[in-house]
């Protein structure tokens, strides 16, 4: 009876998951804010250092 009351402790491995999958949001969102603010102000450079900073960390998220 009382241990429906009881909540389970998560595992540290799904709260290491969950904080990597907020961390990679966070990262991929300011990263594609940041290629529209030099694409607005007429950057005409290339644009590969923020794919490999956007798949950098996704990959590793597909890893983990």
């Amino acid at each position: 009876m009382y241990k429906s009351y009881i909540k389970k402790k998560r595992e540290f491995s799904k709260i290491l998951l969950i904080q990597e999958s907020i961390l990679i949001w966070i990262t991929t969102l300011a990263l594609l804010g940041l290629a529209f603010v030099c694409i607005i102000n007429g950057y005409l450079g290339s644009l590969p250092w923020l794919a490999g900073m956007i798949g950098f960390p996704w990959s590793a998220y597909g890893i983990s």
